[in-house]
């Protein structure tokens, strides 16, 4: 069996991921089952995996098992139970050095960035990619010519200035909803803050540019396939942030607006779910076959 070993199910885009790469080996006929604390499932998201309790399939994994984790501090634990380890990862971090140093873990990755952080670790990569749901493309929803979008857990300040640089704009805050609340919401918005500094990740972002919002962002380190610089969104130093948002907010702007709005849907349409599918069913006749299991 695959088990698919989380630390929890609260709101962090690589806990969706993890699920929605479960849900589509499922879909592909390969068994997997994701393991949480209390066997618990996530309440912000669709899935359909089955879920366990984390504590009982660690305690009763054996050598014909497969065991997936992408947080690295799961690393030594799961080093010491006779299944073989499949790292899914996510972004790069020195926590995960140890894990692609043991060249007895299969390594996944979702991002080029994240494979050629492995390559300097002489680690082939298998790609299998990421992909963004469904309820998140643009469907014709009437959009609020003055909504901001922004994620408000990380870079809070950076939205405050430009909320007092820029008038007549409302902000709309997308934590803690399900994602089809996030996804009404983004879809109703014309634009997206992406403020995490140095974001490794930056799930949603992609989301906002599935859903049509042109999207104005800090520098980023491990989403840069997809947030191209004037091309698929405008990307800022923090203190530019206010300055670059009225470059597109501005009648003025409208150019770079539509220019940036098609650059943004074109890019995110790779990332639909059926192609998602594609990539991994591509892997599942190669290298990514060898490295789970099929009964």
């Amino acid at each position: 069996m695959n088990y698919y070993f989380l630390p929890g199910t609260g709101i962090y885009g690589g806990i969706k991921v993890a699920f929605q790469f479960a849900d589509a080996l499922c879909e592909l006929g390969v068994k997997t089952v994701v393991a949480t604390p209390g066997g618990e499932a996530p309440d912000w998201f669709v899935t359909q995996a089955p879920i366990v309790d984390r504590d009982a399939a660690l305690a009763n994994l054996s050598q014909t098992d497969v065991v997936l984790f992408s947080l690295p501090h799961d690393y030594e634990t799961l080093r010491q139970t006779p299944a073989s380890l499949v790292f899914h990862c996510q972004g790069t971090d020195p926590l995960i050095d140890p894990i692609l140093a043991d060249h007895s873990v299969t390594v996944l990755t979702c991002w080029q960035q994240a494979k050629d952080y492995a390559a300097e670790f002489g680690r082939q990569a298998i790609e299998v990619g990421i992909s963004v749901s469904d309820c998140f493309f643009y469907d014709g929803t009437r959009k609020v010519p003055n909504q901001i979008a922004f994620m408000p857990r990380r870079g809070a300040s950076i939205v405050d200035e430009c909320a007092a640089a820029i008038s007549g704009f409302e902000f709309v805050p997308i934590d803690g909803d399900h994602e089809n609340v996030v996804a009404r919401k983004l879809k109703k918005s014309t634009y997206y803050l992406a403020t995490s500094v140095i974001e490794g990740f930056g799930l949603p972002a992609l989301e906002a540019m599935a859903a049509g919002c042109v999207v104005t962002s800090v520098p980023v380190h491990g989403a840069k396939e997809y947030l191209i610089d004037q091309r698929s969104c405008q990307i800022a130093d923090p203190a530019q942030m206010p300055s670059a948002l009225h470059a597109v907010t501005d009648g003025s702007g409208e150019v770079i607006h539509t220019r940036l709005l098609a650059g943004a849907r074109n890019v995110a349409a790779n990332y639909r779910p059926s192609f998602h599918k594609r990539k991994l069913r591509d892997a599942l006749n190669g290298r990514l076959q060898e490295a789970l299991s099929w009964s």
